[in-house]
């Protein structure tokens, strides 16, 4: 299904932050509107590509099949995502930052991240991947490639933290300022896959890598209001192998 004309309501709002790569970024235009039956609407950030991934962009947007916001300079990841939230449809059920280096592989996709959603009412967000860390209570994030928000959710935490993390690390503070407010968050399973990152495609096209900050995460947990906890190597091997689950595990609990 094509994106939802001007005036309609999408249930899905996908905003993704493009920065050269346009071959990759051509594969992710190509594939949503194939495998994406729901209505939805794309929102595109550009930060300050060359002209081929610029064209590319604007192409789609005079086809209708998304909105561009294009910056002069690259502002980075989280500003720019902020941005392309900031201008999300008010209706809409779910919210999706998805990086441009993505390919959708199955016409379930929607579907099945929105049920992990479904499943419990207490997870805030999902995706393909996470980012561990032996620190509870959160134990680190859904990775930001894959980000995919219950409307509620996004409403009730609000926008990345850009000023403290604007290049990597927001995903681990929104996690947590989510936590704080009583929520959770879970992989979803992609296997058999619906979904698959390429990967760092930006970046190598660009030439320019920007120093990925190492995060504090025992900072990022004490900003929120939380009590960092670090149990013990042998305690999560346990855990691992005869349960409970994790309540960020596919198969925990609802």
């Amino acid at each position: 299904m094509p994106p939802v004309a001007a005036g309609e309501t999408p249930q899905l709002s996908i905003v993704t932050v493009t920065w050269n790569a346009p071959e990759w970024a051509a594969r992710l235009s190509r594939s949503l509107p194939r495998r994406t039956p729901q209505p939805y609407e794309l929102i595109v950030v550009d930060n300050d590509s060359g002209a081929a991934m610029r064209e590319l962009n604007a192409a789609e947007a005079a086809a209708g099949r998304l909105r561009v916001i294009q910056n002069e300079r690259n502002v980075l990841w989280a500003p720019a995502c902020n941005q392309g939230l900031e201008q999300v449809h008010p209706g809409s059920r779910w919210v999706l930052l998805l990086n441009p280096d993505c390919e959708v592989l199955a016409d379930d996709w929607v579907e099945r991240l929105a049920a992990v959603l479904d499943r419990d009412p207490r997870v805030a967000v999902t995706g393909t991947a996470l980012n561990w860390k032996r620190i509870g209570p959160v134990f680190g994030c859904v990775d930001g490639s894959v980000f995919f928000m219950r409307r509620a959710a996004f409403d009730q935490v609000g926008l990345l933290d850009a000023e403290r993390f604007p290049w990597n690390g927001a995903p681990y503070d929104w996690c947590a300022r989510a936590w704080a407010c009583g929520w959770i968050y879970r992989r979803c399973r992609n296997e058999p896959p619906f979904l698959v990152h390429h990967e760092h495609k930006s970046v190598i096209e660009s030439g320019e890598e920007h120093p990925w900050r190492r995060i504090d995460v025992e900072d990022v947990y004490r900003r929120a209001g939380l009590r960092p906890q670090r149990p013990h190597r042998l305690t999560v091997w346990w855990r691992d192998r005869f349960g409970p689950r994790w309540f960020f595990d596919p198969d925990a609990a609802s």
